[in-house]
């Protein structure tokens, strides 16, 4: 199967149901592919800055699957939301069921450690390692967008292990943006009642929990403010 994807100011989104990316990436990780696959979660926030960031949105139009992780790009396009720490957590229950070893690198102090520990008390049979990834099949990055990216872009341009001597990818490998997704999995940032996020408003209750980022907040404003003026610029509409 195929994936399909559209452009939201420049950056391509992945529009398929989460259901239909899960079984591609089972695939993928049953195939004998040697190129990594690539998954980043673009919000408004990078979305903005993509625009003023011609290596950030070239290396998010590069990526193989694109989530709609943003309420605010699910909206603009009329497709689901999928919530990288989700998505993250799906992708590690199949992990656990075909045994594939996961490697987790970031988080501050021991966030990384301890997302792992809970992973593994919820997904009986996970292996994995923190730091160490040479043996994974999955990685995930959380560094915090852009450098979680341009990190992802660093491994893969150097040939990531596991390789042969040649020093070339011999089995597929999935290398995952996830931001913040350690801290919430490892409870040290609790997530949104279940309503709220169904209503869309994660991100003003993560603005209440946490109003420090209130200037990070304001990327949404900017981002709807864009799409505005793209839908409403007389060169779209033929002006």
């Amino acid at each position: 199967m195929s994936l399909n994807a559209v452009k939201i100011l420049g950056i391509s989104i992945t529009k398929n149901k989460k259901n239909e990316i899960l079984e591609y990436i089972e695939k993928y990780l049953r195939s004998k592919a040697k190129k990594p696959l690539i998954i980043v979660t673009p919000n408004p926030e990078q979305v903005v800055f993509a625009q003023k960031n011609k290596r950030f949105a070239d290396i998010l139009n590069r990526a193989d699957l694109s989530l709609p992780d943003g309420i605010g790009i699910a909206l603009t396009l009329g497709i689901q939301r999928i919530a990288g720490v989700e998505f993250m957590e799906d992708v590690v229950e199949m992990a656990a069921k075909w045994g594939y070893r996961i490697g987790l690198i970031g988080g501050k102090g021991r966030v990384a450690v301890e997302a792992l520990e809970c992973l593994q008390k919820k997904y009986p049979g996970l292996t994995g390692s923190v730091g160490d990834i040479r043996k994974a099949k999955i990685v995930f990055v959380a560094l915090g967008a852009p450098k979680q990216e341009y990190f992802i872009e660093e491994l893969t341009t150097n040939n990531l292990q596991p390789a042969s001597p040649a020093g070339r990818l011999t089995t597929p490998l999935i290398l995952m943006a996830v931001g913040g997704s350690f801290d919430i999995i490892a409870g040290h940032i609790p997530r949104a009642p279940l309503f709220i996020r169904l209503i869309g408003f994660e991100w003003a209750w993560r603005l209440f929990r946490e109003p420090w980022r209130w200037k990070r907040q304001l990327a949404l404003f900017e981002f709807m403010k864009n799409v505005l003026l793209y839908r409403l610029s007389p060169a779209r509409n033929g002006r």
